[in-house]
């Protein structure tokens, strides 16, 4: 494909849809992801405070300011490397089949 061609959309396990660009070889979201829901379905804890989201050593998720209605459409929600390590959260997926966290 030629490069900044829309791609198929994907959606995740809330039914978000979101729009890709081919980059090169490379199919990109275009969107950030704003899902509450790992790939099998199972919910990613939502923590609201910044204390509790500071110390929390297990998989979470927020909203920036803490409000989805404002903030969830323009920047996805926030995740901490708890919920997107699939090592630390049961081997689960925050990514929709066929996609993955970039390493680099």
């Amino acid at each position: 494909m030629v490069a900044g061609v829309q791609a198929q959309p994907v959606k995740d396990a809330d039914g978000n849809e979101y729009k890709t660009i081919t980059i090169g070889n490379q199919v990109w979201m275009a969107e950030n992801l704003r899902t509450t829901r790992y790939a099998d379905g199972s919910a990613i804890p939502q923590v609201a405070g910044d204390e509790a989201w500071a110390t929390s050593s297990s998989p979470a998720f927020c909203w920036y300011q803490n409000d989805s209605a404002a903030n969830a459409a323009r920047y996805g929600a926030l995740y901490n490397w708890y919920a997107v390590d699939a090592a630390a959260n049961g081997n689960t997926s925050i990514c929709s089949p066929g996609w993955r966290i970039p390493t680099d």
